[in-house]
């Protein structure tokens, strides 16, 4: 293993791999901070922030939570910061030589927290916003496999 830091080589396993994770990077940002999470005529068109700070208010109280709840609630007080971190970071580090693209693999372990939020808090009747993030740590799954073989090659 060396210790350079920059890329491979471009081909086309590599530059498919940089168009997968700059898309799954947009697809979290504008699943987390540009549309609603929900339709106008449910809870008003609520975005994820809003979402986020109503649901965490009715949690304060609560007892008796299954796992999944509450890990589901731990994506909703810090996950989603680290998720947007990595999905960020990845189109930068999927490519590497050296160990930083293993932060690749922490983009798809928050796209799965986001998935385990969503199923804890029980998120129905919504958009396709909250699609997105799961559908993001796929794109950003099949990128890192892509930039790894185009690297090893």
């Amino acid at each position: 293993m060396t210790i350079s830091s920059s890329p491979a080589a471009t081909d086309g396993k590599l530059t498919t791999a940089y168009v997968l994770t700059v898309a799954a990077s947009a697809l979290t940002l504008i699943g987390l901070y540009v549309m609603d999470w929900f339709p106008e005529s449910v809870w008003g068109g609520q975005s994820f922030l809003d979402f986020r700070t109503e649901h965490l208010a009715g949690r304060v109280g609560a007892t008796e939570l299954e796992w999944w709840e509450s890990l589901g609630d731990t994506y909703f007080l810090i996950g989603y910061l680290v998720q947007t971190a990595a999905f960020v970071l990845l189109p930068f580090v999927v490519a590497r030589y050296n160990r930083w693209h293993w932060l690749s693999a922490l983009a798809v372990l928050g796209a799965a927290w986001q998935t385990t939020g969503l199923i804890g808090a029980a998120v129905v009747n919504t958009t396709l916003a909250p699609a997105l993030g799961p559908v993001a740590g796929v794109l950003a799954l099949i990128g890192w496999g892509l930039a790894r073989s185009a690297v090893n090659e």
